[in-house]
């Protein structure tokens, strides 16, 4: 019940509406994902524009999560299954928004309960 992208890369760092936080967009192209995450300035500062970064999604506590760059728990709002899904959530009241080409049933699992936690290393 594990999402594994290994090789995300940060696309852009936008200003936001809201003063003091940046839109990260995220894209794996061999795991067919995408990610917007809004984060606080401190926090998005720690990454860079085309880095690459690990990303672990689970619907449980991730062990070893507290060594990443960015560890949080978030809650799933909603989620849409056709071809591809999106989930939206927020992690600490802030929004997140994944796209997954071609789920697997287990990364489908991940987002039937409300509680997620991410890992970015």
């Amino acid at each position: 019940m594990v999402v594994r992208l290994k090789n995300t890369i940060i696309t852009s760092i936008e200003d936001t509406e809201t003063k003091k936080l940046k839109l990260i967009k995220m894209v794996d192209k061999e795991d067919g994902a995408s990610i917007e995450l809004e984060l606080p300035k401190a926090l998005s500062d720690i990454f860079e524009l085309k880095e690459t970064v690990s990303i672990q999604i689970d619907s449980e506590p991730i062990s070893k999560g507290e060594d990443a760059r960015l560890y949080a728990e978030g809650t799933v709002f909603k989620t849409k299954h056709e071809d591809d899904m999106e989930v939206v959530g927020t992690l600490g009241g802030l929004r997140l928004v994944l796209v997954l080409d071609d789920p697997k049933p287990s990364q489908i699992k991940t987002f039937e309960s409300q509680k997620i936690y991410i890992s970015i290393t």
